[in-house]
């Protein structure tokens, strides 16, 4: 809105001061309470300002007259019905806006690309990423490291789970990054463990209900002691063996296979600064642990909590390790580790039940919900069933994974091969999934609740996150 400017002297100053703000809602122009969330339609925020003006010769003087500035506040569109829910994360106008909160680590990375820069990046790092990585992880490499991470660290009779996931993820997640253990210590695996911690509340800051401040200037700190000691000399590694690898001493068998190696060979035609791949190579190291460890909880409560009511034993399930993975997708889709999905409408879209989105405003994708849509998962959608039957070509994780351009791209990783309806496993290549393998592995090491300590969950995150799951072995 284009206000009229009183005019003043030349040796006048006007100082403008925001003195209150009001919210209005519609024609009826009446007040709403600021303090509550905006409503869903377009709103408005009106500002009245008051003018003062100072006179070098004679101080400060007041000029009474007020004015009012209006501006359109966007609208916020919801989807949760399951197929609703697919149609939005395919729509291309639709730009990830859930880490704008956390721009301090997540700008620019991978998830928060958007068109051709984004295709391009994906397409070089997807390179990483094929079936055949997964099955050489899941079979070759991922056993010792797990079997090593639970010598070193499963020493007495209890454990937090949650503290216990981290310490399996960080080895794994490390691994496929591209940032080395240096000298193997275990306290060199704290540092580790701390940052990834430290780095991964960028991601859920969105959803953090307190005092913001102290956490952004962890995740400074974090970042900074990352690069430091563990970006800078894992890079420089790679560096001399990509060169080696250019004047053919070394094949390319001897480089590594992980995200770091990928952005360096490619770095020609993605040209990014030093500060962007420290950002993404940490975007990938905290993404895998945190879905991951998000995912091993929930699904290993969901497990004891099915083997009470029906009067089984968790060793009795995890005998089948088919079986024992339908329990843990299961739980991903009652419990994705992003209950929703923010995007912003860069053009004009429309939504599958013909909503109109105009260019700027927000939809939010809400994945919980749709996971437990009784159309696509029966009346007992809200409920735990691993023996539930799905039509189609639905996945028996649901929307856990998003879909779309942003698809996961470690879900065979986590989630191993997700079988539609009616398909067998091949029993040559069919992958299991790193949560499902850590909870078989737990259990039968003698995995069970803490009957003395009751798990928490986090209560000033609006996700369903667990802060400690005591276990006794």
């Amino acid at each position: 809105m284009l206000l009229r400017r009183p005019r003043f002297d030349l040796n006048m100053t006007l100082v403008r001061r925001i003195l209150k703000r009001r919210f209005f809602h519609g024609p009826s122009q009446q007040p709403v309470d600021a303090s509550q969330p905006l409503p869903t339609k377009r709103d408005q925020s009106v500002y009245t300002l008051h003018e003062d003006v100072y006179s070098s010769r004679s101080g400060p003087c007041k000029n009474n007259r007020a004015y009012q500035i209006t501006e359109i506040v966007m609208e916020v569109h919801r989807v949760s019905r399951y197929r609703e829910v697919e149609h939005a994360l395919r729509l291309t106008d639709l730009k990830q806006s859930l880490y704008d909160e956390g721009k301090i680590l997540m700008d620019k990375v991978l998830v928060t690309l958007h068109g051709d820069e984004h295709r391009q990046r994906r397409s070089v790092e997807s390179q990483l990423f094929r079936r055949n990585f997964f099955r050489v992880y899941e079979n070759d490499v991922f056993p010792g490291l797990l079997r090593d991470t639970l010598d070193q660290f499963l020493s007495g009779e209890s454990a937090d789970l949650k503290e216990l996931g981290y310490r399996i993820m960080v080895h794994l997640s490390l691994s496929f990054a591209g940032i080395d253990r240096i000298d193997g210590t275990i306290e060199e695996a704290d540092a580790q463990h701390r940052l990834l911690i430290q780095l991964g509340q960028a991601a859920t800051i969105g959803q953090y209900k307190g005092d913001r401040e102290p956490i952004f200037q962890e995740i400074r700190d974090a970042i900074d002691e990352f690069r430091e000691r563990f970006f800078l000399p894992s890079r420089a590694r790679r560096v001399a063996l990509i060169n080696d690898y250019r004047e053919g001493k070394i094949s390319d068998e001897a480089l590594p296979r992980d995200i770091l190696t990928i952005l360096l060979m490619h770095n020609d035609d993605l040209g990014m600064p030093d500060e962007l791949m420290v950002r993404e190579v940490a975007f990938f190291y905290l993404a895998a642990s945190h879905t991951s460890v998000h995912t091993l909880v929930h699904a290993t409560h969901e497990l004891f909590s099915w083997c009470q009511r029906q009067g089984s034993s968790p060793t009795d399930v995890v005998k089948d390790t088919h079986q024992l993975q339908r329990f843990v997708l299961e739980s991903m889709r009652l419990h994705p580790s992003s209950p929703e999905a923010w995007r912003r409408a860069e053009a004009s879209v429309s939504l599958a039940d013909g909503t109109v989105v105009p260019a700027g405003d927000k939809v939010v994708i809400d994945l919980q919900t749709a996971n437990r849509d009784p159309e696509v998962f029966g009346k007992d959608a809200s409920e735990f069933n691993p023996l539930r039957q799905i039509e189609g070509r639905t996945s028996r994780a649901g929307m856990s994974f998003g879909g779309g351009m942003h698809v996961c791209l470690g879900m065979n990783l986590v989630a191993g091969t997700l079988l539609r309806d009616g398909e067998a496993p091949k029993p040559d290549n069919h992958q299991f999934g790193t949560v499902t393998l850590i909870i078989k592995e737990l259990i039968e090491r003698g995995m069970r609740p803490n009957p003395d300590q009751a798990p928490q969950k986090i209560e000033a995150s609006e996700r369903d996150v667990w802060a400690s799951y005591p276990v006794l072995f």
